[in-house]
């Protein structure tokens, strides 16, 4: 069926694109090498993506003359595509289905040889991924790497257009590409890319980045000199990748084509991939985007002018900061919120920033962004994405902040950014810009919130409706162990909205000690994203024996006609989480009905002087994984309990309150004698 939707795909390319035949032309068609450039990682010695891809490549076949029995590249009028692939940068490959034995010792290069299946001359043990050279082991993160096998492939397979396939880890601008197992998960920082490509010498037609949350402005603006195309996802990839065998046959047969026709290939063929697949969030999920990098300097230049803009606020209107401040929060945002990475789209196409920023330079921006954004492709649950994303890295630590002023080193967001939080730009900042007020020193941007109890007598927070810069509320729950005396994290999740008179916004913890459940049972529920009534949340499990993060959402709809909020929720499956030795996420959620059958348990982060400990406690039944789980809110048992708010701005900084402790019998709660939660303070900000 797969097979089928793609071919159907290429016929509508074929329509609606004019492919022309060389006949037809006069004119030879272009001939192209295709560089796969494999950084297997925890992709490869974990699951055996990179393998499968390298299976996959193997069903292209190649054009064939019955009358003279002789294969592409051998034909009169028929343009050659050279496939080269180097592997590297895992501790074990899965290849042996592939025909190949890929080592980890060194860094090899393939070439995927000619074959059709209706070839007299055919071999049953062909091999059609031959070895045609070896270099010694090296990082794939590092730059000189990648530059090598570029001149590598020009030299000894020259082409008039040549494709950049990068395929691993992707984590977004804050920092790059790849971890390399070999090399202490090396990654390729995004200003090391730009040299990368700069030192391969070779001007490419295109650039494909199988990898997640790479379809970004910082990720073209550093492969802008180097390419004429970028091909690349805005949110997480899945770690099945694009559709390969389908958009490479598609080149194989129409070698005339430009990149712009091969990323739109990629783009619709992968859509088409994810459609008849049976998981759903990699369907919703999906976003693929054509960027013209020709483009990519006007649009830098309009991205910074609109930065420009947002700082001078600071110093003349500071309101109008506020309010621009939360309005980039308000844009579409991917990955698992670590990485900052936001829509470039929605937030130009936000009309209140038309009326902050100017008309004329939100339509400089939308006209810039038009012009990148040739082609893209996005599922249901990605409605807003319109191609390109951008970092928005306020609130992230003084290290990660000088990684992005490296990958991305534009004078008026480094300024920005240096203004709202704690770090400090590089001089070099100053020399093309001036130095804006820090946020801290802004007496208007220091916030007063009071302290109040809700009817039924749960601690709240208030404050007035149009004066603060708080954007979102967060509590955290923790549950005293009687028998040990330890306390066990629940987790930290949104917080209650309600109004007061219209002047005032009250946030409450869950008024009937309400708390998130998975088959009945409390659960460690972390809130890592938020996002148009959309929560993502992450909760520590134990399969089998091993440790995992189950993957919830909760989508809040609005009813119109009853004035009333109604909630769905659901368990998407198990995610791998984070490697402990990198900063990048892994690729993909195992659907729940592939772990049916194992035994599952919920797990608890063990609290050590009010701070999470990698040990953790096991509560509850363990239970055989069903095919899927119950996860809803639900009263919490009787216990004792301790509340804790977070507070969050618009310039995402944070603050922690004292914990409160709440005594719960399963009807009723109570505090403390002598428990007082009252008067108004100052709030402490933290970045």
């Amino acid at each position: 069926m797969r097979k089928i939707a793609a071919l159907a795909a290429v016929l509508l390319l074929m329509c609606a694109g004019g492919i022309a035949r060389a006949e037809e032309t006069g004119t030879a068609p272009d001939e192209w090498t295709v560089l796969f450039y494999f950084c297997g990682s925890d992709l490869e010695s974990k699951y055996g993506y990179a393998s499968e891809d390298l299976l996959e490549m193997q069903s292209v076949v190649f054009p064939y003359d019955y009358s003279t029995r002789e294969n592409f590249g051998a034909m009169p009028g028929v343009g050659k595509v050279n496939i080269l692939i180097e592997t590297g940068g895992s501790r074990t490959w899965h290849a042996e289905t592939s025909g190949v034995d890929v080592a980890t010792d060194a860094l090899e290069r393939r070439y995927l040889d000619y074959y059709h299946p209706m070839s007299e001359e055919k071999d049953p043990n062909l091999e059609r991924l031959k070895l045609v050279d070896t270099a010694p082991l090296r990082s794939m993160g590092a730059p000189e790497t990648l530059a090598d096998f570029i001149r590598w492939g020009a030299e000894n397979y020259p082409a008039q257009k040549t494709a950049l396939v990068l395929w691993g880890h992707g984590n977004g601008g804050k920092t790059g590409l790849f971890a390399d197992e070999l090399f202490n998960n090396d990654i390729l920082y995004l200003y090391e890319l730009k040299q990368a490509l700069a030192d391969g010498g070779v001007h490419l037609e295109t650039v494909i980045i199988d990898a997640c949350l790479m379809g970004s402005i910082e990720t073209a603006w550093s492969i802008g000199d180097s390419a004429d195309w970028m091909v690349a996802s805005e949110e997480v990839v899945p770690g099945a990748g694009t559709a390969l065998s389908d958009w490479l046959q598609a080149l194989v047969h129409y070698p005339g084509r430009d990149g712009r026709w091969l990323g739109r290939c990629v783009c619709d063929m992968t859509a088409v991939k994810y459609a008849n697949e049976p998981d759903e969030m990699a369907r919703s999920l999906l976003t693929w985007s054509v960027i013209d990098l020709s483009g990519i300097s006007r649009l830098v230049e309009a991205y910074e002018k609109l930065f420009g803009v947002i700082g001078e606020g600071l110093k003349n209107n500071v309101m109008q900061a506020r309010t621009i401040a939360s309005f980039l929060l308000e844009a579409e945002e991917y990955g698992d919120g670590r990485q900052q990475m936001r829509d470039l789209g929605s937030l130009a196409y936000n009309s209140f920033m038309a009326n902050y920023a100017g008309p004329a330079l939100m339509d400089e921006v939308i006209g810039a962004l038009s012009e990148a954004v040739v082609y893209s492709t996005r599922g249901p649950g990605r409605s807003e994405a319109r191609g390109l994303s951008f970092c928005y890295p306020a609130g992230s630590a003084a290290e990660e902040l000088d990684l992005y002023a490296k990958n991305f080193p534009m004078p008026a967001c480094l300024a920005y950014l240096d203004a709202i939080s704690s770090w400090t730009a590089p001089e070099t900042v100053y020399g093309q810009t001036e130095r804006l007020p820090g946020i801290d020193t802004i007496e208007e941007l220091q916030d007063t919130v009071k302290k109040t109890m809700t009817e039924k007598g749960m601690p709240a927070l208030c404050f007035p409706m149009d004066e603060m810069s708080i954007t979102e509320i967060r509590y955290g729950l923790y549950r005293l162990d009687e028998e040990t005396g330890e306390l066990l994290r629940l987790g930290r999740i949104e917080a209650d909205v309600k109004t007061e008179a219209g002047q005032e916004i009250l946030w409450t913890a869950d008024e009937g000690m309400r708390w998130l459940t998975v088959e009945g049972m409390p659960c460690c529920a972390e809130l890592i994203k938020s996002d148009h009534g959309i929560y993502l949340y992450s909760i520590p499990v134990r399969i089998n024996t091993d440790t995992k993060d189950l993957r919830c959402g909760r989508v809040s709809e609005y009813n119109r006609e009853t004035w009333e909020f109604k909630d769905t929720y659901e368990a998407f499956g198990v995610w791998e989480g984070y490697d402990e030795n990198s900063v990048v996420m892994s690729r993909g959620v195992t659907p729940l009905a592939q772990l049916a059958g194992r035994l599952f348990s919920l797990l608890y982060p063990k609290e050590s002087a009010g701070k999470s400990g990698k040990t953790y406690y096991t509560a509850g039944d363990t239970i055989t994984m069903p095919r899927a789980l119950r996860f809803l809110k639900e009263p919490l048992p009787a216990g004792t309990y301790y509340l804790e708010y977070e507070l969050r701005d618009a310039f995402l900084r944070k603050a922690r309150l004292e914990r409160i402790e709440i005594r719960w019998d399963g009807k009723r709660f109570s505090f403390p004698e002598g428990f007082n939660w009252e008067g108004t303070f100052l709030v402490e900000w933290t970045d």
